[in-house]
């Protein structure tokens, strides 16, 4: 490894950080999958930021607040992840749809993707780095409907780490939201 990476000048990315925090709310509604969490700008949580639970990657920071964050669950039907499909290596896009097992789409033509094959994040679009597990294919369609069984145990879930690994993500930083007005008095006849 050490001849190989001189050879290539294999560079490491920055050494990633977390915080571990608690989920105090659940919004698992038909048309939302996030959750709240107690820690926030004044922990250092930031928009964009991975939230992984024991066995795998959760979703990601939406909304920061001083002392509380959101988390868009990967099951949400907002939620695009860029993954790969670890044996063949193919990539794909794991979509959330709001049920318990999100859909990979986008796969290559004539990929042969099996029934407990691993998915990971691939590392595009600068959303999460590589190889964070994600979950494995549990159903495959006559149609080709790939669906993905998440590792993450969502009725176990109490605590989460919210982590940085250093990248800048597709998110841009939130705005401040301007001042709300005080409300217009109606004239006086």
């Amino acid at each position: 490894n050490k001849a190989l990476r001189s050879f290539l000048n294999y560079q490491t990315g920055p050494q990633a950080t977390f915080i571990t925090a608690r989920v105090v709310g659940d919004a698992g509604s038909a048309f939302v999958r996030s959750m709240l969490l107690n820690a926030g700008a004044r922990d250092g949580v930031k928009n964009g930021q991975a939230v992984m639970a024991a066995d795998g990657l959760a979703g990601r920071i939406t909304e920061v607040g001083d002392s509380s964050a959101r988390v868009l669950l990967i099951t949400d039907i907002n939620s695009r992840i860029p993954v790969l499909v670890e044996r063949t290596r193919d990539r794909a896009m794991l979509a959330g749809d709001n049920s318990r097992q999100p859909q990979l789409s986008f796969l290559p033509p004539g990929v042969q993707v099996q029934i407990g094959d691993r998915i990971v994040t691939s590392g595009h679009g600068g959303t999460y780095p590589a190889g964070l597990p994600v979950g494995v294919v549990a159903a495959i369609s006559d149609t080709g409907l790939v669906r993905v069984e998440p590792l993450v145990d969502w009725s176990r879930m109490e605590f989460v780490r919210v982590v940085d690994f250093g990248i800048s993500g597709i998110l841009p930083p939130m705005p401040p939201m301007p001042p709300i007005a005080p409300p217009r008095r109606a004239a006086q006849p």
